[in-house]
C-alpha cells in the first residue's frame, strides 16, 4: 500500500482535509523557500568577514529567541515536559548541531553552488526514510524528485552548452551529503513530537538547544571578535538571515508540517536555491540566464509532479 506522511495534527490540511486548507499550506511553503531562499544572497557577504560556524551559531540562537516570542505572542504552550528533554537534546544535535556543523565545514571546502545542489538530496532522503517507515513514495514521486534535481543543477550550471560546475574535495561533496541527511531525519523524528506538541514548540526548543550546542563548539576554533569585522551594512544583513530565513521561515515551516505533513513539506526544498538564484538576480543584479530561468521551470515541473503524486496515492 501507497502513502505518504501521517495526516496533520488538525485542521483537515492534510491530503484528506479540505481543499481550501491545502492551498493554503501550499501557500505557505511557497513564501517559506522564498525566504530561506533569501538567505543566500544576504549570506555571502556576511560569510567573506565571518567563518560558517559562528555565523550559524549565532543567528541559530537568535532565530530561537524569535520564535519563542511568536510563541508568546500567540499564546502558545512553550514548557517542555520533563519526559520530552532527552528527545529534543538529541533531536537538536541531530537538526542544528551536525546539520550546521556540517554545512560549515563543507563551505570550507568545496564550492557553495555545489552545496545548493546536493542539500536538495534532503528530499530523496526524507523519501528513503519514509519508505523505511512503511510510507513508499509512488513511482511519479519519485519522477518528481529526479525531475526536479535535474532542475537544480541545470540553475547552479547556469549554461545551456557546457558543464561548468566543479565538485571540489570529495570530504567537502561527503559533508554537503551529511548535512542534507542530518536535516531529512531531523524533520522526520519530529514528526511524532509534532503532533503531540505542536511542530512550533519543538522547533523552538530544538532550535534553542542546538545552538546552544554549536556556540561554544564555533568559539573553540573562531573567535566573537569576528562580529567587529561587520559593518553595519553587514551586520543588518546577519540579523535579517537570523530572523527572517531562519526565524520567520521556520513559522512557516511549522505551519506547513501541520497542514501538509512531512513528505509534501520536504518537495519544495526543491525551490529554495531557485529562490536563492532569482532573489540574486532581483535585489543584487546577478544575471538571470535563460539556463537558470528554464531550469527553475523545471523544478517547479518536479516539484507539481510529486505533490500530485502524494496526493494521488492518499485518496
Amino acid at each position: 500500500m501507497t502513502v505518504s506522511s501521517p495526516p496533520p495534527r488538525s485542521g483537515g490540511g492534510g491530503p484528506k482535509g479540505r481543499r481550501g486548507s491545502r492551498y493554503t499550506g501550499d501557500m505557505l511553503m511557497f513564501g517559506t523557500v522564498l525566504l530561506m531562499g533569501s538567505s543566500y544572497p544576504f549570506a555571502k557577504d556576511v560569510l567573506a568577514v565571518m567563518s560558517p560556524l559562528l555565523y550559524s551559531a549565532s543567528r541559530y540562537l537568535v532565530a530561537s529567541l524569535f520564535l519563542f516570542a511568536a510563541m508568546a505572542l500567540m499564546r502558545k504552550p512553550m514548557a517542555l515536559p520533563q519526559r520530552d528533554w532527552l528527545p529534543m537534546l538529541l533531536l537538536s544535535l541531530v537538526g542544528v548541531a551536525l546539520f550546521q556543523a556540517c554545512w560549515g565545514l563543507a563551505m570550507a571546502r568545496s564550492a557553495p553552488s555545489l552545496g545548493s545542489i546536493v542539500m536538495t538530496t534532503t528530499t530523496a532522503f526524507s523519501a528513503i526514510l519514509a519508505w523505511f517507515g512503511g510510507r513508499r513514495l509512488p513511482a511519479l514521486g519519485w519522477g518528481g524528485i529526479v525531475l526536479a534535481f535535474a532542475g537544480v543543477v541545470l540553475v547552479v550550471n547556469n549554461s545551456l552548452s557546457a558543464f561548468t560546475l566543479s565538485f571540489g574535495s570529495l570530504d567537502g561533496t561527503l559533508l554537503w551529503m551529511l548535512s542534507a541527511f542530518a536535516w531529512a531525519l531531523y524533520v522526520e523524528r519530529c514528526a511524532p513530537y509534532n503532533l503531540r506538541l505542536g511542530a512550533l514548540r519543538v522547533m523552538a526548543w530544538t532550535t534553542l538547544l542546538g545552538s546552544l550546542v554549536l556556540l561554544p563548539v564555533s568559539l573553540v576554533f573562531d573567535s566573537v571578535g569576528e562580529f567587529a569585522l561587520l559593518d553595519d551594512r553587514l551586520l543588518g544583513f546577519w540579523l535579517y538571515t537570523a530572523i527572517f530565513p531562519v526565524g520567520v521561515a521556520f513559522l512557516g515551516l511549522t505551519a506547513g508540517l501541520d497542514r501538509l505533513g512531512v513528505s509534501r513539506v520536504m518537495v519544495y526544498m526543491y525551490l529554495i536555491p531557485v529562490a536563492g538564484v532569482g532573489l540574486s538576480a532581483a535585489f543584487f543584479g546577478d544575471p538571470l540566464t535563460a539556463a537558470r530561468v528554464l531550469g527553475g521551470l523545471i523544478v517547479l515541473a518536479g516539484v507539481i509532479l510529486t505533490r500530485v503524486a502524494l496526493d494521488r496515492s492518499t485518496r
